[in-house]
């Protein structure tokens, strides 16, 4: 599924095309980039649970 999302296998779109190469994506971002795989089902519970896992990595000084 990650090369799939990374390459765009499902829809043409992959990460690049949502969210940034550098710096924290925005709720926004993560809810657009639910696209690429089951359209925008549950978008927003989705961003809600990437915003959470990013603040983690930010607070954990992961780069």
């Amino acid at each position: 599924m990650v090369l799939g999302m990374t390459e765009g296998w499902f829809t043409g779109k992959r990460f690049a095309s949502y969210l940034p190469a550098k710096g924290p994506a925005t709720n926004v971002q993560f809810t657009s980039a639910r696209r690429i795989i089951n359209g925008i089902d549950r978008a927003g519970k989705v961003a809600g649970y990437a915003i959470s896992f990013q603040a983690a990595l930010v607070a954990g000084q992961w780069s």
